[in-house]
C-alpha cells in the first residue's frame, strides 16, 4: 500500500514537470563520434535540469545496435537520476521508428519538447523539436543515383534509393521543420546555413567536451616515453587515407623504422582504398592495423604515440583531435576549416590533397624535440578549453527557452 501511495505520488510530480524527450537510440551503438555525444548529453543535462522530467527513448530491435553487454551499463546509468524514464520501443527500422513510432511516443508521455541529437528529424509529430545536424556533408554528398549496380538487383538498389531520398525529405523539409538547429562547430553552422539559408535566425553551435575518459589522465608520457604513429581507420574519401599513408612511406626509413605506423578502427578489407594504398607502397611488413579496438586501448594509444595523423577533408567536429590535444600528442591535421578552428596553434597543418606537404609537418614534429614539446604543452592548454559543462549550458538554456513557449 505504502509503494503504491508512493509510485502514485511519483506519477502526480512527473506530470507537473515539463517533459523532454531525447532520442537516445545512439546509447545502444559502439562508442564513437555521434554516439559518444548523445551518451554525454543523456548523463549530464538531467542532474542540470532536475525540475524537468526526461524521456530517453531507444530502439533495442535495431540489427547494427552494439550487444547488449556493451550498452546495457550505459542504460543502468543514464536511467539513475529519479527525473529521467528510458523508454524502448521496438521497430525493426529507423524509418518506421521515426515516422511511425515517435510520434505514439510524444503523445502518450506528454512530450513538451522533442531533441533530436543524430542528424534526423521526426517530421510526422507536432511537438516543437531541437535537432542536432553535426555537419552538412550527408546532404552535400547526396547523390541519388551513384552507385546503382542493377546487377545486385533491384531489391538492394530500390531500397538504396529509398533511403536517399528519406535523408533528402529529412534534410530538406527537416530543415523547416525544427524549432530549432543545434551543430557542433562554427564551421559546421556556416556549412548549413549556406545549404538551407533559411535556417540561419533559429540555429547555434556549441564544441563537445573532452572524451570523459580522456579528462581523467593523471598524466601524460612525454617524448621519451611514447613511440609509433597514430592514425585511424576510416577508410573513406573525407578521412583521406591514401594521402595519410604515402605522406608516411615518404618519411626517411630511419624514421619510419623509429616511428611506425598502427592504423586503429579499421572495419574495411581488401578493397579498401586503405589496403590498397598499403599494397602499393610495399609497406605492409611496417605497418599495423587494428580492427574495432575498445576504449580503453583507443586511451593507451593517443598516449604512446609520437605523433597523431588526422588529415580529413571535411569534419564535423573532429573528436580524436581533441582526444590527442588532451593526451599532449603532436598532431598533423588538414587544413579543414573545422580542423583549425578546434586545433588552433597546438597543431601543425597541411593541404589534405598533398602528401608531400603532409609529410613534411610530421618530419618536423618527428625531428625537433622543441617543436614537440611546444605543442604537446599548447594542445593540453587548448584541450582544457572543450568542458562538457559549457555544453550543458547551452543546451539546457535552448531547452528552458523552448520549454516557456510551451
Amino acid at each position: 500500500m505504502i509503494k503504491r501511495l508512493a509510485n502514485l505520488k511519483l506519477k502526480q510530480v512527473i506530470r507537473q514537470m515539463k517533459n523532454i524527450a531525447i532520442d537516445a537510440r545512439f546509447l545502444l551503438r559502439q562508442q564513437r563520434g555521434m554516439p559518444m555525444y548523445v551518451y554525454m548529453l543523456c548523463k549530464g543535462l538531467p542532474d542540470l535540469m532536475p525540475d524537468v522530467h526526461f524521456y530517453f527513448l531507444i530502439n533495442k530491435m535495431f540489427e547494427h545496435n552494439d550487444i547488449i553487454e556493451n550498452y546495457s551499463h550505459r542504460l543502468e546509468e543514464v536511467g539513475k537520476p529519479q527525473n529521467v524514464t528510458v523508454i524502448n520501443a521496438d521497430a525493426e527500422d529507423e524509418v518506421s521508428w521515426e515516422v511511425f513510432v515517435l510520434p505514439k511516443l510524444l503523445k502518450q508521455y506528454h512530450i513538451d519538447l522533442l531533441h533530436m541529437p543524430g542528424n534526423r528529424v521526426c517530421l510526422t509529430a507536432r511537438t516543437p523539436q531541437i535537432v542536432t545536424f553535426h555537419d552538412a556533408m550527408e546532404w552535400t554528398r547526396l547523390k541519388m543515383f551513384e552507385g546503382i549496380a542493377w546487377c545486385k538487383g533491384i531489391k538492394p538498389n530500390l531500397y538504396s534509393l529509398k533511403m536517399k531520398i528519406y535523408c533528402w525529405i529529412t534534410y530538406y523539409f527537416g530543415s523547416k521543420k525544427a524549432s530549432h538547429i543545434l551543430t557542433i562547430s562554427d564551421y559546421s553552422r556556416s556549412s548549413l546555413v549556406n545549404c538551407f539559408p533559411g535556417i540561419k535566425n533559429k540555429t547555434s553551435y556549441v564544441h563537445h567536451g573532452i572524451p570523459e575518459d580522456f579528462v581523467h589522465l593523471k598524466e601524460q608520457k612525454m617524448l621519451g616515453e611514447r613511440s609509433g604513429i597514430l592514425m585511424l581507420g576510416g577508410d573513406s574519401y573525407q578521412k583521406n587515407p591514401v594521402n595519410a599513408i604515402k605522406a608516411w612511406a615518404q618519411l626517411p626509413i630511419s624514421l619510419r623504422q623509429a616511428y611506425p605506423l598502427t592504423i586503429a578502427g579499421f572495419t574495411g578489407d581488401e578493397s579498401s582504398p586503405l589496403m590498397k594504398a598499403i599494397k602499393q607502397l610495399d609497406i605492409e611488413r611496417e605497418v599495423t592495423i587494428k580492427s574495432w579496438v575498445a576504449h580503453d586501448e583507443i586511451i593507451r594509444l593517443f598516449n604512446d604515440s609520437v605523433l597523431f595523423l588526422f588529415v580529413s577533408r571535411e569534419e564535423g567536429f573532429g573528436f580524436p583531435l581533441i582526444q590527442a590535444m588532451s593526451s599532449g600528442t603532436p598532431t598533423v591535421c588538414s587544413t579543414a576549416d573545422v580542423l583549425t578552428e578546434i586545433g588552433k596553434e597546438s597543431v601543425l597543418s597541411a593541404d589534405a590533397e598533398s602528401a608531400d606537404e603532409i609529410s613534411a609537418q610530421m618530419y618536423l614534429i618527428l625531428t625537433n624535440q622543441k617543436l614537440w614539446q611546444k605543442l604537446h604543452v599548447s594542445g593540453l592548454r587548448r584541450a582544457n578549453e572543450f568542458s562538457w559543462a559549457k555544453t550543458y549550458e547551452h543546451i539546457s538554456g535552448l531547452y528552458r527557452q523552448y520549454l516557456e513557449k510551451c
